[in-house]
This record gives C-alpha cells, structure tokens and sequence, in this order.
C-alpha cells in the first residue's frame, strides 16, 4: 500500500471513529500500523518527509536487527523526542528527579526526551500496540503501563508530574481522566498539556490541518 493509499485510509478511519465510539479502538490500532509503514518508508528515503521531518542521512540512522525497529527508533530519536519539548515548551530537565506520568503515550515514549526522571507512559492499548509490531524493549527507562487514563492503577499522590500531549481529547471519559489525574498526582506536582482545540462546528478536514501543522493548539500548565 502507498503513501497516497494510506493517508485516505486515514482519514476514512477518522471518520468512523467519530461516528462510531465502539470502533475507536481498532482504528487507533489501524492508523498506528499504517504508521510503521510510513516510518520504514521515510527511513529508506521512499518518502522525502514525514510530517515535516526529512529523510533521515545513515549518520543519523540508528539501526538494530530488523528495518521497521531500525525505523521507529530512528523516528523516535530524531522527531518524537523534539516534538514533545517544543510541543509541551519545556526543556528536557524540567521533571529532574520526579516520577513522570505520560497520558495517552501512544506506542512510542516520547516522554524519554525528559532526562533524569521515571518515565511512565499509559496508554490502554499497549498490548495492541506491541502485537501489530511496536518495540517497547529498547527503551531502557521506559515503565508502560497498560491501562485507561479513566483507572490508572497507582496509589494516590504517586507522581510528580503528569502531562499528556495531543490524548486527552480523545480519551473515553475527560470528567473521570481529570478525576484520576488529580488522585494520582501530588498536592504540589505538576501538570502540563498539549490540547488540540476544535472550535465548534469546525470541519474534519480543518482539523486534520491544525493536527499537521500546529495550528489550534492551546498548552495548558
């Protein structure tokens, strides 16, 4: 399947998904296998960028055993460890020394830009994540935790810090995930998003311009 093939699938799943809550799992599932596909693409230089990221030089390339981990790392390291700093305006030691709480981490822990810190990323579909092919066994301080942001399974007052970038708009219930945020982090800890705001009546297509672009983003401290 090509590049082309692959972005209309993803709108199409887009659609479903907003349509149709009881899907919305197998089309995050669907939307991040596509995505291998497209970071082993951008990885062999047979798409020149990928969300604004070129193709990566060999210097800059990580490579382990197989092509697609060689991929998502790569990935990781040159994209998604950037984006959460700019994303989030933060630099990388600005959790030093505090337990981490990542929201919606997706299938790669991004939240490993931040240095000197226990990172944990949750997400309910881990076990998805990993079974359609993305490694978790790579990231040495990465702790996952496979669960939903509306019953995260820490004891009160665990961590220091939470933040979340681009997930919590699409969690099942934001009313009990804000509940749970506030149980599960310290009285004086920190709290740190990156929301991507959807006026109302906005059309899908707008929406997946600001997502690519960075346009209607509020960051919320």
């Amino acid at each position: 399947m090509n590049y082309l093939k692959r972005g209309v699938r993803k709108v199409y799943n887009t659609a479903r998904s907003s349509f149709s809550p009881g899907v919305k799992k197998d089309v995050e599932l669907s939307f991040w296998k596509d995505m291998i596909e497209d970071y082993t693409d951008w990885y062999n230089g047979k798409i020149q960028t990928l969300y604004g990221e070129k193709t990566p030089d060999e210097k800059d390339k990580v490579k382990v055993r197989s092509v697609k981990d060689s991929a998502i790392l790569t990935w990781f390291k040159t994209h998604q460890k950037t984006k959460y700093l700019e994303d989030l305006m933060l630099p990388k030691d600005a959790f030093k020394n505090m337990k981490l709480l990542d929201i919606g981490s997706g299938p790669i822990p991004s939240a490993l830009a931040f240095e000197d810190c226990e990172v944990y990323n949750l997400d309910p579909l881990l076990a998805g994540y990993m079974k359609i092919g993305y490694p978790t066994h790579y990231y040495d301080r990465a702790r996952f935790i496979s669960s939903p942001s509306e019953n995260i399974p820490v004891e009160d007052s665990f961590f220091d810090a939470v933040i979340s970038v681009n997930a919590i708009d699409h969690v099942d219930d934001f009313y009990k995930t804000a509940a749970e945020i506030k149980r599960v982090l310290k009285p004086e800890g920190k709290l740190r998003l990156h929301v991507h705001y959807h006026k109302k009546n906005c059309s899908r297509t707008d929406r997946d311009k600001r997502r690519d672009y960075g346009g209607g983003i509020q960051v919320v401290s």
